[in-house]
Parts: structure tokens; sequence; C-alpha cells
């Protein structure tokens, strides 16, 4: 007798995983067995029934970064059981998102391995592995270090780039209501060893949204986070934030009235508030 789908995901379970094939040779054969067990205190991060930590495969020819979630809310568990094909783990939606948002040519981790594993008995797990950005570090970080570094004016010049490159991305995902919902500074991360051409990576997607009602809510959101997180770092003045609001209002198109400036700054403030 063959047993339902969803019955064999609550009797006995199920799982799926993927391995990028040019990673395959370089991680452990028994990688999807060992990977919710595998220890490590180099960069760790667990909250909440999920972690996040730093491993070197390949004796550290592959550096990586692996979240994983073992402890989900029971709307979730209910749904893997029910509607099979449907990922409803943050592992695999993330991986979803972030080929999602490189498609449209914006510069997203690469993804090395995921997957999920569902039941038995309500039971849901899942992982997902990105590669490292080696010698790139958060633009929080990193613009301090350049404007010490470099001239006046030639970090004036640079930032010009950076700014118009900042809203590139921004604009290549609120014109087609797409949301980070956690754009901070720094998500951005820069490699400050090729600056000319420069192009920014962005991290964290684990949020990303599409909300085709309510899109001013959103993008006032993540454009107040924006503008919050320049707040106090060196090397960012008000004409710099003048200037990104200028090359996105271009970039939608100058359909959002010049109100709406004001409407993320309030949000911004509130962000502001909160933290102090």
């Amino acid at each position: 007798m063959t047993l339902p789908f969803p019955l064999v995901r609550l009797l006995r379970g199920a799982r799926w995983s993927w391995v990028a094939e040019r990673h395959r040779d370089h991680l452990p054969p028994d990688l999807d067995e060992r990977v919710m067990d595998l220890k490590s205190d180099d960069r760790q991060h667990v909250k909440q029934g999920r972690s996040t930590a730093r491993f070197r495969f390949d004796d550290g020819r592959l550096p990586v970064y692996l979240k994983r979630h073992d402890r989900l809310p029971l709307a979730a568990r209910l749904g893997a059981l029910l509607r099979p094909g449907v990922g409803h783990t943050p592992g695999s939606a993330e991986w979803a998102h972030l080929e999602r948002v490189r498609a449209l040519g914006i510069a997203v981790p690469e993804v090395v391995a995921v997957g999920e594993r569902i039941g038995p008995w309500g039971r849901l797990q899942s992982y997902l592995m990105v590669r490292e950005l080696v010698g790139q570090d958060e633009l929080n970080n990193a613009l301090p270090r350049l404007a010490d570094s470099m001239s006046e004016a030639e970090f004036i010049r640079w930032k010009r780039e950076l700014i118009a490159e900042m809203a590139r991305i921004v604009v290549g995902l609120h014109s087609r209501r797409l949301f980070h919902k956690d754009l901070y500074l720094c998500h951005f991360f820069l490699d400050e060893q090729r600056l000319a051409g420069q192009r920014l990576t962005l991290i964290d997607l684990h949020r990303l949204a599409h909300h085709r009602w309510l899109a001013f809510r959103w993008r006032r959101k993540d454009l107040g986070q924006l503008l919050f997180s320049t707040m106090d770092v060196a090397g960012i003045d008000d004409r710099d934030r003048l200037r990104f609001w200028s090359h996105y209002r271009r970039g939608m198109g100058r359909s959002l009235p010049r109100r709406e400036w004001l409407a993320v700054r309030r949000k911004a403030d509130r962000y502001l508030e909160h933290n102090r």
C-alpha cells in the first residue's frame, strides 16, 4: 500500500538537498547527513532556534557561512507536511531570494549548499551555506578606513560612484516591488582592493518579499533603515544622503513626491530613538 505523500512526511520524514557542482568535491561526501551537527566557534551566533557560523572546508580553501534553523513555527511545520514542493523553511526561502536578486544583475553571495528536513512528526529543519566574501567588508567599516587613506578630492569622487551603485541596487529591488526589510549599510559589502569599477554585494536576503500593495510602507522602511545606518559613520555627510536620494528618485522615474523624503527621514529618526 502506497501512503499519501503527507503521511510519508509525517510518519517517515523526507528531505532534499542541493550542492553546487563546482564545490561538491571540496565538501564532505556526507555533508547532508552531518550538517546540522557540525561544530564551529568561528563567528558563531545563536538565537531562537537558528545559528550562523563560519566553516573552512578543503583545508581552508573553501570558507563558508552556514545558517541553520531547527525550531520553526507550527504554521511552517504544518505547511511542509501538507504542501509538498513548496519551500517552507528559511534556508530554502533565502536560496530562492538570492537567485531571484542575482537574476536582476545585483551581486549576492554564492550559494554552496542548501537543504530541508521535513518530519517525521512535525519536525522541520533547514540549512543554507554561502561562500564567504573573502577580502570584502561591510560598508560601514570600509568607509571610515577609505576616508583616512584617500585624499579628500579622491574620496569625494569615489563616493559619487559608490552612491550611484547603491542607488542602482535599491532601485533594482524597489522598482519591482521587492523589499529587503533589513537594508542597513552593514549588508552592503565592498572589496577594497578593487575600487575601480566597484560592485557592491548585497547580503542577508532572508526577509526579502514582494509587496504589490502598500509598497510605500515597505519602501519607507527600507530607506529609513538605510538612512539610519549612515548616521555617525565617518565619511558620510548630508550631501551624500541627498545625492543618493537624487539617484534613487531618478531611477524610480521621479514618481516619488518630494515629501516622501520627509517620511523617510521621520522613519530613520524613529529607528534612532529606538536604538537609544
